[in-house]
């Protein structure tokens, strides 16, 4: 291989090897407890799990060689799953929900980006908690929906602690 060619290669496996690693710190700080998988990550070059059922989920995060994310997390609170993406989302983006998602019930709602080829489901369940899955998102993407599970997540404990913490309640 010519010097010139091998060296642009290797900067372009540096940058590449960066991107994920980049990817898995942003990630990991998005949702607290998310972290590399201990196991081989088959599919993907970065696999990050987390384990905290009916708190943020349990599943995995996962990132390909194009640099797409996809989340799956299941036992997810509905009403974690239903603030956060609606308030990432908006009211009413979902097929299937007319309104909010805490007013929607228990089901699978859907969205389709044609632009991008990503699938976004979230599954509120009949026992209170759900699952979240989106596929080939940008990891931009995936972040900002992490994030807004996780904040969701706080808020929700905030409002929870403040109300055990006032008398007669």
């Amino acid at each position: 291989m010519k010097p010139a060619v091998e060296k642009a290669l290797l900067e372009w496996k540096e940058a590449f090897d960066l991107t994920h690693e980049r990817a898995v710190n942003v990630l990991g700080l998005a949702l607290p407890g998310l972290a590399p998988s201990k196991t081989p990550s088959y599919c993907c070059p970065v696999t990050l799990t987390i384990d905290k059922p009916n708190d943020l989920g349990d599943g995995k995060v996962c990132v390909d060689n194009d640099h797409r994310a996809t989340v799956e997390l299941d036992d997810v609170p509905n009403a974690v799953i239903a603030e956060g993406v609606d308030e990432l989302f908006g009211i009413a983006w979902f097929d299937g929900a007319d309104g909010p998602l805490e007013d929607a019930g228990p089901g699978s709602y859907a969205y389709d980006d044609d632009s991008t080829g990503a699938e976004y489901e979230v599954v509120l369940g009949t026992k209170g908690v759900g699952r979240v899955y989106v596929a080939y998102v940008p990891v931009g993407y995936a972040v900002e929906l992490l994030d807004a599970l996780s904040t969701a997540r706080e808020r929700q404990e905030d409002e929870q602690e403040a109300a055990a913490a006032t008398p007669g309640r």
